[in-house]
């Protein structure tokens, strides 16, 4: 794996289209299209691929589309996604076989989400781990590198730019992060 596919990048996370154009205007290559459905999404793509960027789902968040290999297959070939996001490493290995950007979405609710979430990116053949909460994730940091050398992601609930800069500094490779205010953070 491309330890440069992310590289101290924070990713916005679109949740909210009135925030497009200024995540579409962050020097990030990529955008996260956090709540979309298949009505829009073709449309949402093509504006950021005009912008250069290359565009990631959340694959459980993309309203009207089946989780399943057809769906995956309607992203890439229809929708002309770049990338998903999701906890599932059977959607993941799949996504990849597609020629896919695939990020293992990873919880950490509990130790056993721990214990289960790292046995899973095991058996995933990622581009890269999300680690929500994001505020975790440099805790958690060096039990994950044992697992996987793919890049580790932060995601969820990153409010402020020392919260950036102490993910950065812990090794963390890349954020995904809903505030437009941290998406020109370096």
């Amino acid at each position: 794996m491309n330890q440069t596919l992310f590289n101290n990048v924070i990713i916005p996370s679109v949740r909210d289209l009135k925030f497009l154009n200024k995540a579409l205007h962050s020097p990030s290559p990529y955008m996260l299209l956090s709540d979309t459905h298949i009505g829009n999404l073709k449309m949402l793509t093509k504006e950021c691929h005009k912008e250069g960027k290359k565009v990631l789902v959340h694959l459980d968040l993309v309203g009207g589309l089946n989780k399943d290999n057809m769906g995956l297959k309607l992203l890439k070939d229809l929708f002309k996604v770049d990338g998903i996001i999701s906890p599932n490493a059977k959607l993941i290995n799949r996504s990849k076989e597609l020629g896919l950007i695939a990020v293992h979405r990873l919880f950490l609710l509990d130790s056993r989400s721990l214990e289960s979430g790292l046995k899973a990116i095991k058996e995933s053949d990622l581009n890269a781990v999300e680690v929500l909460p994001g505020p975790f994730s440099k805790a958690f940091l060096p039990q994950i590198k044992q697992v996987t050398d793919a890049p580790i992601l932060a995601g969820g609930f990153i409010s402020t730019k020392d919260d950036v800069i102490e993910l950065f500094n812990a090794g963390i490779q890349g954020l995904t992060c809903s505030n437009p205010a941290l998406w020109t953070t370096k």
